[in-house]
């Protein structure tokens, strides 16, 4: 009874490992799902298959700026002189991970700037295909975690923190955004849309003549004779 009871546990201990480990427990690995995507991979040591990420709905999370500008910059050493100050903070929930990019708000994947982790053993970078990105290193509890940014030498886009937060190993919260950051000085061009296609017939149609204007000549010479022709009649 007692052997049994003790390769019970060890078989436990394996699977937790094993949980641990297929998570991603140091953070989100450098894959498309993950830098491009957003979305965390997490395998069942059962099955070997991927566990479905649920989204939930009520977003206990949010992304704070220190500012919402940024000072251009045409250096690495100038650009690190204004350093943002951003968080992922909890609202009444903990998290055990996340990644988080800048990206332009009207779309794109490129992932802005450079991070700069605040905190010790809490977050690290890893150069994804789109951009340095941020994400967890470990899978502990957290309220908040905190980090710095500073945009890249020659960057005039206006972007925003965008983050998929990891509850637990079954439950994330996709699409975690902060305020916009607009680069100083720079005019921000407002969103427009395009015209639609101009038809042929509208295209080669003649602007309307000013029929009123052009014909008031003749139309008064023309009750001129009128008035002329009973006159003499009348006489």
């Amino acid at each position: 009874m007692m052997f049994r009871l003790r390769v019970s546990f060890a078989v436990f201990c394996v699977l937790c490992c094993k949980i641990s480990v297929l998570s991603y427990p140091q953070g989100a690995p450098v894959r498309t799902e993950s830098c491009i995507n957003l979305q965390p991979i997490h395998m069942d040591p059962l099955t070997n298959q991927q566990v479905p990420n649920q989204q939930g709905t009520t977003r206990p999370y949010r992304i704070l700026v220190s500012q919402q500008q940024y000072q251009t910059c045409t250096s690495n050493q100038q650009c690190g002189l204004q350093p943002l100050q951003v968080s992922i903070q909890g609202q009444g929930g903990l998290f055990r991970g996340f990644i988080v990019q800048a990206r332009t708000p009207n779309g794109g994947s490129r992932s802005w700037g450079q991070f700069i982790p605040l905190q010790t053993g809490d977050s690290k970078v890893i150069q994804c295909q789109n951009g340095l990105t941020l994400t967890h290193t470990a899978n502990n509890d957290k309220n908040i975690v905190r980090f710095a940014w500073i945009p890249e030498p020659g960057m005039r886009e206006q972007v925003q923190f965008v983050a998929t937060v990891v509850q637990n190993l079954r439950t994330i919260y996709p699409g975690v955004y902060s305020a916009q950051l607009r680069p100083v000085g720079v005019p921000v061009m407002p969103t427009t849309k395009l015209a639609p296609p101009t038809t042929m017939s509208s295209a080669t149609r003649e602007p309307p003549t000013t029929t009123v204007f052009n014909n008031a000549p003749f139309k008064t010479a023309g009750i001129i004779s009128f008035v002329t022709s009973v006159i003499a009649i009348l006489l």
